[in-house]
């Protein structure tokens, strides 16, 4: 008899009544003795202690209940489980032993240090059975313009096609059907993230559309929708080709059809990379094909450092089990820790009212009479002209010198098992997936993400087109096409980028755009008096933190030490770290996405009053000199500066004797690795 349990349920806390194989039930009569043998009821029970019973054997009339759980329990039956580190929690451990096995036999990628381990299957040995797809090859970003997540998933749909190609061609030849699947990571999913400055799953689609894919072969797989529920991806009538996801496949997934991966988020803060790996590794039909690109894996990213990237690679690579790795930390009982609590500003910092009010950029109208809120879409974005704007001789030239074979090539890494099956890498070259075609609708596609007119967006690609075509000739524009149109949405987001910070400093020095703080609710921002935290298993460990308590565990290496370096100062009035969300600060810039600075602090004089408060951002260090790093900077800086030059205005609708709206607020940008220097020097 071969019996099935699933993972979930044995997993469970409260195991055994879950589970209705210990339920009473007349189907397994034929396992016990019939029920008015109560001495055979009762030999039974002596064997068997643990069988649920209906009355114990010390009772008159012994009685076995007879479940499926007692019928596995008296087979003393083999247990083989999958991925059986899931499983080995006390509670999951007790309950598998309640079942009586003559033995336990589990397969798992990562075995815990306490697991006695009698067989290891090594990478290198999967390598040679044909099981996996190697090389891997990890391609950088090809694009010029940082995270240029469309020029990339252009590049891996032209890939996944070129694959496909050689696969119907491997079928006519063999009888083997394989459908390359692209497997791509986004930001955010869920109905209520997008337009939050994030790629969302639907962004990805619909821009899979744009390109010509046919949206029945595109599936999105995420917590709350599952495209490919009940879908056999192996059969030859599935359509599925793309599968966007952000986390669901990290685990228990598999389908050895899945080729290429496409990373859209940051590889240098993206955990769940070395988890994704393991989603494109195997071999279809554990067997090569014989042909090269179809025994092989491909990794494209958007954005982040390569460096980062290999690390990430080898660590999915370290446990040779080539599978998807578990966190060695967990959080037990999780259900228990998504509990929340409410806190509130602690009593002792209720009396420097003053200091809750933190500056935003307001317009005026009317002279001084009639202020509002700074806004992108009606102070930048209205005022934006592309119409006189080409690219110039310079830009033109800077093309034309670059044109060269090189530029259809990038350096990319091969990742493979060497005979020691360690993890080794190679540079290799490689050419850039182009088609070979000049597309007026492609570059339309590219400008429309900065001209809202579609019209004018295609007017433009058409004008510059036709205007490289004279410079440097249709056959070069056709040969570099994909190359030439990632420069000129570079130069055309380059002009962007000056003119909203030119009409910005212009809207300043006419004196129609200031920095104030205020109590006037409709314009003015103040720390929110009370917030929901989730109940955090740490204790708080800071002593001028603002509110009561401090969730711990959603902060990571960086901002905790920061937040300890501010609780060390000696002239530490109070401090806390700033979140995402309507209710907490955030600076609208020039560009259109607010910046959110990670803490607020407030110093104090040698006497306990006042002094300053400092609105922090930090950067780790991977992200330090980036175009996002340097415009935060450029804004922070800014509003310093009108703090030293007695700039901020203070708006107060009502005169009270308690207490003023503090306007000494000034901003700091603080590196990794140089905080304490940093918040040392403005503490002095």
């Amino acid at each position: 008899v071969i019996l099935f349990v699933m993972i979930q349920s044995i997993s469970r806390v409260n195991g055994k009544e879950a589970l209705k194989v210990f339920q009473d039930s007349g189907g397994y009569d034929s396992f016990f003795p019939a029920d008015n043998r109560n001495d055979l009821h009762a030999r039974l029970l002596r064997q068997v202690p643990n069988l649920d019973h209906i009355s114990p054997v010390e009772s008159a009339f012994p009685l076995i209940k007879t479940s499926l759980g007692n019928a596995i329990r008296a087979s003393r039956p083999f247990i083989i489980i999958d991925e059986i580190h899931k499983v080995f929690s006390e509670t999951a451990r007790n309950t598998i032993d309640n079942l009586n096995p003559e033995c336990v036999l589990g397969l798992s990628a990562t075995p815990k240090t306490d697991m006695n381990v009698v067989v290891a299957i090594t990478g290198l040995e999967l390598k040679d059975e044909d099981m996996v797809k190697l090389d891997m090859h990890i391609l950088p970003p090809a694009s010029r313009k940082e995270n240029d997540w469309k020029a990339m998933m252009k590049e891996v749909k032209n890939h996944r096609e070129n694959l496909e190609k050689k696969a119907k061609a491997f079928h006519r030849g063999s009888g083997i059907y394989i459908r390359p699947i692209a497997l791509l990571q986004v930001e955010a999913t869920g109905k209520d993230q997008r337009w939050k400055g994030r790629v969302h799953s639907l962004d990805v689609k619909d821009y899979l559309a744009d390109l010509g894919v046919n949206p029945d072969e595109i599936a999105i797989k995420t917590s709350s929708q599952n495209d490919i529920e009940d879908v056999n991806l192996f059969a030859s009538d599935c359509p599925v080709r793309y599968i966007i996801t952000k986390e669901a496949l990290r685990e228990g997934w598999d389908c050895s059809f899945a080729y290429v991966l496409g990373i859209i988020p940051n590889v240098n803060s993206n955990t769940s990379i070395t988890q994704l790996i393991g989603r494109i590794l195997r071999q279809p039909n554990a067997k090569k094909t014989g042909v090269k690109e179809l025994d092989e894996s491909y990794v494209y990213y958007a954005k982040g450092d390569t460096r980062q990237m290999i690390e990430r690679v080898d660590a999915g690579f370290k446990n040779e089990g080539l599978e998807d790795l578990v966190s060695k930390v967990r959080i037990k009982d999780r259900g228990k820790d998504s509990r929340t609590k409410p806190v509130k500003i602690r009593k002792e910092f209720k009396k420097y009212p003053g200091a809750f009010y933190l500056p935003v950029w307001l317009m005026t109208e009317d002279g001084d009479h009639r202020k509002r809120r700074f806004s992108y879409d009606m102070d930048i974005k209205a005022h934006i002209n592309f119409e006189g704007f080409k690219p110039s001789d310079v830009q033109i030239k800077k093309i034309i010198n670059s044109l060269s074979d090189e530029t259809r090539e990038r350096k990319g890494f091969a990742v493979t098992l060497d005979e020691k099956s360690h993890v080794k890498s190679r540079v290799e070259t490689s050419a850039m997936n182009e088609d070979g075609q000049i597309s007026v609708d492609y570059l339309t596609r590219r400008y429309s993400e900065l001209i809202e007119n579609p019209f004018f967006a295609r007017k433009t690609a058409i004008r510059y087109i036709e205007l490289l075509k004279e410079k440097i000739g249709h056959e070069k524009l056709q040969e570099h096409f994909s190359y030439i149109a990632s420069m000129l949405f570079s130069f055309l987001h380059e002009e962007k980028t000056r003119q909203e910070e030119e009409i910005f400093l212009k809207a300043l020095r006419d004196r129609k755009l200031l920095l104030a703080v205020s109590d006037d609710k409709d314009i003015g921002y103040k720390v929110p008096q009370t917030d929901t935290i989730t109940i955090d298993r740490m204790p708080n460990i800071f002593r001028y933190y603002l509110f009561d308590d401090v969730e711990l565990s959603t902060m990571n290496n960086l901002e905790r030490t920061v937040g300890q370096i501010l609780d060390n100062q000696e002239k530490i009035l109070w401090w806390f770290r700033n979140k995402i969300g309507k209710q907490w600060y955030a600076i609208q810039g020039w560009q259109r996405y607010k910046i959110r600075p990670d803490f607020v602090a407030a110093k104090k004089t040698d006497d306990g009053k006042l002094e300053l408060v400092y609105v922090i951002e930090s950067k780790g260090e991977h992200l330090l000199g980036n175009a996002d790093s340097q415009y935060k900077k450029s804004v922070l800086d800014l509003m310093t500066d009108q703090h030293r030059t007695n700039n901020i205005t203070r708006y107060q609708t009502e005169q009270l004797d308690m207490f003023q709206v503090n306007e000494h607020v000034e901003c700091y940008f603080v590196e990794e690795n140089k905080e304490e220097e940093s918040l040392r020097k403005i503490f002095k």
